[in-house]
């Protein structure tokens, strides 16, 4: 499964950003495969694009950073099939008049 994560700081004292980028300096991606892992410009937060197999392993790749970062998190579909899935509901609906 594909997910677009974003995520904000929720410790911005310099001790939480002592801390955090120390712990990311010896982090390995868990089984989670990162396509895109990019911050944000002004500091607040960033947003990566993961690959995943299970729940599980996006969970064990987040549960590292819940002391630092607040996460969202997304499913991902190709255009073609979230599209094809939008059809099926209208004709669904349209069904049903």
């Amino acid at each position: 499964m594909l997910f677009q994560i974003t995520w904000e700081f929720i410790d911005n004292t310099e001790e939480g950003q002592k801390r955090s980028l120390g712990v990311f300096a010896r982090w390995q991606p868990g089984p989670a495969q990162f396509q895109g892992f990019y911050g944000y410009a002004d500091g607040t937060g960033g947003m990566a694009i993961v690959e995943t197999s299970s729940a599980a392993d996006l969970a064990k790749t987040l549960a590292p950073w819940t002391p630092w970062l607040s996460f969202e998190t997304k499913v991902l579909l190709p255009i073609e099939e979230s599209a094809a899935i939008g059809n099926e509901a209208i004709a669904f609906r349209e069904a049903g008049d």
